[in-house]
């Protein structure tokens, strides 16, 4: 197969690696031409956005908001073959991927620090044609479990079992506090530095996008803003406790 990479982040790159140790014909592309340009470097093959009617699946690995851009993009290039997403929020997008001729939509539950691709999980989201989709997510990732559900059953399951521990991570990862809170500190670093989620205007956006997490909104979007400039500082312990029982107390109230 002939495949393109769109969006050379860390997952993108992981990818990239994946399809290119099988063997298939692999490249990326990326707007950040100072990307493209060490990633050429180092000996990634490029091809621009424009020139993908050839491609056997296009895989996109990019922000929520460059989603839309990027389907008109593929559309009006005349490419009818797969394009494949990977975003960690389903129910905005899936409107927009009907538009396609044969868009497929999974999550994989494991981040950028996976070593390996066997036994790991994946979650298959049917767009227009399940069987069919499906298929084609086993023949991708044959060493993979691919789960199938709805877009609405995949959001509100991992609002609470990725998003929400990935945001608490991030928070209590840039607590300014008296003291060492020992291993836990550590271990929530490692909670972060493997998420599936890489970087804070992600996230930001995720929850922002989730309807599963409005009620959340008003305990944490301050947070995330002064977070995300970098302003961010409490001096109290128990803060983090707090905001985590009462998160996980919606989620359950949700009856996710």
């Amino acid at each position: 197969m002939k495949i393109i990479i769109i969006g050379a982040g860390r997952m993108g790159l992981w990818f990239y690696k994946y399809f290119s140790s099988k063997n298939q014909e692999t490249y990326f592309y990326d707007s950040d031409l100072k990307r493209v340009s060490e990633l050429k470097e180092k000996g990634f093959m490029y091809r621009d956005i424009r020139d993908i009617k050839g491609f056997d699946v296009v895989f996109c690995s990019t922000n929520m908001k460059s989603m839309p851009h990027i389907i008109e993009s593929v559309k009006n290039s005349g490419f009818e073959n797969y394009f494949t997403e990977i975003s960690g929020l389903k129910e905005p997008i899936v409107r927009n991927l009907t538009a396609l001729e044969k868009p497929i939509s999974v999550h994989p539950l494991f981040g950028p620090g996976a070593k390996k691709a066997v036994g790991k999980k994946i979650i298959h989201v049917p767009i227009k044609d399940k069987e069919g989709e499906y298929k084609t997510v086993k023949e991708l990732f044959p060493e993979m479990e691919v789960v199938t559900m709805s877009a609405e059953e995949h959001d509100a399951l991992v609002t609470r079992t990725i998003q929400l521990v990935q945001l608490l991570s991030m928070i209590y990862n840039r607590l300014s506090v008296e003291g060492d809170w020992g291993s836990s500190q550590k271990m929530m670093k490692l909670v972060e530095s493997v998420s599936l989620y890489s970087s804070d205007e992600l996230i930001k956006e995720i929850f922002e996008l989730n309807k599963h997490t409005k009620e959340l909104e008003k305990s944490v979007q301050e947070v995330l803003n002064e977070i995300n400039s970098g302003d961010y500082r409490i001096m109290k312990k128990n803060y983090f406790e707090d905001l985590y029982n009462k998160a996980y107390k919606i989620m359950e109230e949700d009856n996710m």
